[in-house]
């Protein structure tokens, strides 16, 4: 057994205070000297010379009541949780007809055996039918999220398959066992590289300022500037709302309903975690004092990226290598954080099961006391 916090075990130590106020209230009587009761006294005290253990069994709780607490905030693991045989094969599939096509035959024996198999997205989606994809295109990035939505507590065999590209950023940590399923577009067209190409994007982009701080308002305008001088970039910039759809809107108000096909980049509000994708939070307003962004002068080249990004500018860089793909992916043992929140509940049901015994024992002892 292993402790997640073993320096909790020290509350153990507390076992003595149950102890110290059991015999603390052995004694609390006062001896009152009465002439008729003298033989008798002496005769009680003959009898009872020495040590006396009251209700012992009430202390006995008591005391494992405070080791059993201790335990609990020591969080223990225990290996015996985890399954002792094969762990259970999890297919995680982005939602990409490229992925598919390239891995049907795998995909095509996964559903035969049994075995489960989810699309990837902003969460894991059950895949019924692997010619009907019943969510939205997604993105690497959510790999992470999804496998921590999977594990469920334990150790998985999982299988991933996803398309090879610049999406897959950010390392990914894998409870149990795994193995990459990676899929490149040989017969991709190469994509526009901005830095040869002028102007980047051919159609203007029409861009919508709103903040109610004139600083803000204009840093932004001038970072969108540089861009247009650099790049290329056609901006239609407005700041005062007209009918019409925007593709970019910059604001510092909350995005309530944002609408598709629009890019929103809120800055200074806390960010949501159920924010859909079209919509980039910022903690920060984009104001000198505020934003470190503005202070060392990348904001331009934020922007650059974003729009890289979102308009499908990127420079043709080839697929990642399978030496490349390992290191952004690490296994983790299953046990730990999850074996321990496996764990948990059992530890409380029984530290609750041992308070209730020991209020029935303490509530006994008044009762005959007063009986």
């Amino acid at each position: 057994m292993a402790f997640l916090q073993p320096y909790m075990l020290w509350g153990m130590l507390a076992i003595a205070v149950p102890v110290a106020i059991h015999f603390w209230y052995q004694k609390r009587g006062k001896t009152i000297e009465w002439a008729a009761m003298r033989w008798l006294g002496e005769q009680t005290t003959l009898q009872h010379r020495g040590m006396r253990l009251h209700e012992v069994w009430l202390m006995i709780v008591r005391c494992l009541v405070v080791l059993l607490l201790a335990l609990v905030l020591s969080k223990p693991v225990v290996g015996w949780l985890n399954n002792g045989g094969r762990p259970e094969v999890i297919h995680l599939v982005q939602a990409d007809r490229l992925v598919i096509d390239t891995y049907r035959f795998e995909l095509e024996k996964a559903q035969r055996s049994g075995e489960r198999i989810y699309w990837l997205g902003t969460s894991p989606q059950k895949a019924i039918d692997l010619t009907k994809m019943t969510v939205p295109a997604s993105q690497p990035k959510y790999l992470q999220q999804n496998i921590n939505a999977l594990s469920d507590g334990g150790g998985k065999d999982f299988r991933l398959y996803f398309r090879n590209d610049d999406d897959l950023e950010a390392r990914v940590y894998v409870p149990g066992k795994y193995q990459l399923f990676p899929a490149a577009d040989s017969l991709r067209k190469s994509e526009v590289d901005i830095f040869k190409n002028k102007p980047a994007f051919g159609r203007v982009i029409r861009v919508f300022l709103d903040y109610d701080d004139a600083g803000e308002r204009q840093t932004v305008r001038a970072a969108l500037t540089a861009l247009r001088e650099v790049y290329g970039f056609q901006f239609q910039i407005e700041e005062e709302k007209s009918p019409g759809r925007y593709e970019w809107v910059f604001t510092d108000r909350p995005m309530a309903r944002p609408q598709p096909g629009t890019v929103y980049v809120v800055s200074g509000n806390a960010p949501q975690w159920n924010a859909p994708a079209n919509v980039i939070q910022l903690r920060d307003t984009l104001r000198m004092a505020n934003s470190e962004l503005v202070e060392s002068g990348r904001l331009p080249e934020w922007l650059g990226d974003l729009f890289v990004k979102e308009l499908g500018l990127k420079t043709a860089n080839p697929p990642l290598s399978r030496s490349q793909l390992n290191a952004l992916f690490e296994k983790i043992p299953a046990t730990g954080a999850q074996a321990e929140a496996a764990l948990r509940p059992w530890l409380l049901l029984i530290l609750v099961l041992l308070m209730a015994a020991e209020r029935w024992l303490a509530l006994r002892k008044t009762v005959r006391n007063h009986g």
